[in-house]
This record gives structure tokens, sequence and C-alpha cells, in this order.
């Protein structure tokens, strides 16, 4: 606690025009201090007892400077949906891990849709076609797909997933999800469990990857998972870069085994210069971009307020995540 018995917080502030900053401030009950870099993180968190963290950029140095400095840290706060990098270079133990699921669903869900749509409607041939001059409309009824009766599988069905099922029955698409409890919902036509994967990829028209990183996930999608999809099918990813053996992904397409691939995510970040991914004309990227967007601040600082009234009035969090196991390598 500060002296003056507001909570002192640190916040991982990694941008230089950052709509959350000012919406934390307003808060009366907490005395908000905020890190640029590891350097100015280690100089604010002895004394905080909430980290306000960011996945992305929790690296090495800031699990080192975490585990070395933060003592006193009570609650850990995620701005974030995904913590899986704070598992992996440090956290103290023993107290409240929040991620912020939902914070980013709709504005994720909305990039899938478009990457979904530029690449049934051939939107990269359209744009190269301007650049030329060139009008191709007679082509394009021999390449462009349309989403109507198209059967969309969705690995992962959490808040993103969600959004994206509710938006591809807008389209009128048919839903199939893939969850490890084969959790279904109002907005799908059938759900099934992991183990049924390869029996439902050979109806997909696209697939969309749109699930956590966990000891059970990491290079779920492989050369068998490729191979058990149809010749002209889309594999979408917005989810993590490894839920995906690359390397797979790489020969199915050089193979031509599947349509194309939509990746807002890889294996390394930014994605290598030398990467073959770059080559693929049937291959859009986007720069792990799907969560951007001035809302998320709006929508973390809704589900922040209310942890924060939960953590004084000594009640249960909103999004805890049992990370002690998953950082011990058990699924949960």
């Amino acid at each position: 606690m500060s002296t003056n018995g507001r909570i002192r917080a640190a916040y991982m502030q990694q941008f230089a025009k950052d709509e959350l900053f000012p919406l934390l401030s307003r808060h009366p009950s907490l005395d908000i201090a905020a890190a640029r870099n590891a350097a100015e993180l280690r100089d604010i968190l002895p004394g905080a007892e909430l980290l306000i963290a960011n996945n992305r950029f929790y690296d090495e140095e800031v699990g080192r400077i975490v585990m070395a400095h933060g003592q006193d840290i009570r609650w850990i706060q995620f701005w974030t949906a995904g913590i899986e990098r704070g598992i992996r270079f440090g956290m103290p133990r023993g107290i409240p891990v929040c991620a912020a699921p939902g914070v980013k669903g709709p504005t994720v869900a909305e990039h899938a849709m478009l990457l979904l749509l530029a690449s049934f409607r051939r939107f990269r041939e359209i744009e190269q076609a301007r650049t030329r001059r060139d009008w191709i409309r007679d082509r394009m009824h021999e390449t462009a797909r349309t989403l109507e009766d198209a059967t969309l599988v969705i690995v992962g069905f959490g808040a993103i997933g969600q959004e994206i099922a509710r938006k591809a029955k807008a389209f009128d698409m048919r839903v199939i999800t893939v969850t490890r409890a084969g959790r279904a919902g109002p907005t799908v036509d059938q759900a099934v469990k992991r183990e049924a994967l390869h029996e439902v990829l050979p109806q997909a028209d696209a697939v969309v990857l749109c699930l956590p990183v966990e000891p059970d996930t990491v290079g779920m999608f492989s050369d068998a998972e490729f191979a058990r999809m149809k010749r002209d099918a889309l594999f979408i990813n917005v989810g993590r870069g490894d839920l995906v053996d690359e390397g797979a992904l790489i020969r199915a397409l050089t193979a031509k085994r599947i349509g194309g691939a939509a990746l807002d995510v890889t294996t390394v970040e930014p994605l290598p210069e030398d990467s073959p991914l770059w080559t693929f004309e049937n291959v859009l990227i986007s720069p792990h971009s799907a969560g951007c967007g001035k809302d998320g601040s709006e929508r973390f600082n809704t589900i922040f307020a209310e942890n924060l009234r939960r953590y004084q009035a000594g009640e249960p969090l909103i999004g805890v995540v049992d990370w002690e196991k998953l950082a011990d390598g058990v699924a949960v």
C-alpha cells in the first residue's frame, strides 16, 4: 500500500501513444506508475502490490526483474488474454494472476473475418490488378469464392472463438467448433472434442485457430493435420504462432496440399525477412495486429475496475488463471 492507503501499482506501458494509462490513472484508489522498459520497471516495482502486465512484452529480462524486485506484489493483472510468456519467464507464486478474457474478442474476430473474406474474395489479386490498371473481372469468376454454405472449423471457443462463430453465422456459414470439452453454443452447428479434430478437418472450407498456448496445444497443427484438410481449404491463425509447426505449414503450402493461409501470428515475431511464408501468393500476413484498436483499452478498463473492486473487498477475482498447473505442464 502507498502511505496514503491507496494501492501502489506498476504498469507495463509499451506504446508511446497509450490510451489505457490515462484510464487507469483515474481510479481514485490506485497509485500507479508506468514503465516503458525493463529498467524503468525495476525502478518502480519495489513496494508495488499490483503489477499490470502485458503478455507480449513479458520477456526474460522482465521475468528476472519481477522475480527479484516484486516481493511486494499481491496481484498480477494481465491486460491481454494470454499469459504464456509470463509463465515462461517467471512470476511470483501463491498470488492471483488474472488474464483479460474477451478484452479483444470482437476486434480479433473482425480481423479473422477480414482475412477470411479477403482470401475467399481474392482481394490480393484485385489489389495487384489495380496497381496494373488491369480489369480482371472475367478471371474472378474462376477464383472468387463465397462464404455462404461454406464450413468453418473453429479450433478454440473462448471469447474470440464465440465472436468468430457469431459473425460467421451472419454470413450463412456452417460452423464446427473443436474444444477440449466439445463446447457448443447457439451459433454452432456441430461441436466436437479435440480428439475428433481429424474427423472434421476434411469438412472444412476454412480452419481458424484461436486458442491459447498450453502444454497440449503447442504444435497441434502439423503435417498430419494439414494432410486432413481439403486441397482448397484456407488455414487461418489468430491465436499464437506456437500452435503451428511452421515447417509443416510451409511444406503444405509448397506441395499445394491446402488452398492457402492467412496468418496474424507466427512462431518468430516479427516474421524474419528470409521466411518462405513471405513468398507465397496464397498467403496473407498481418503483423500480429488483430487485436489493435482503441476499444480494447476501454474494455480492459471495465474488467479491471470490477477486479479492483473485488480485490479491495476480498472477493474472488475475474479471469484468475491456474497458471501454476500450466507452468508445471499440467493441462487444465
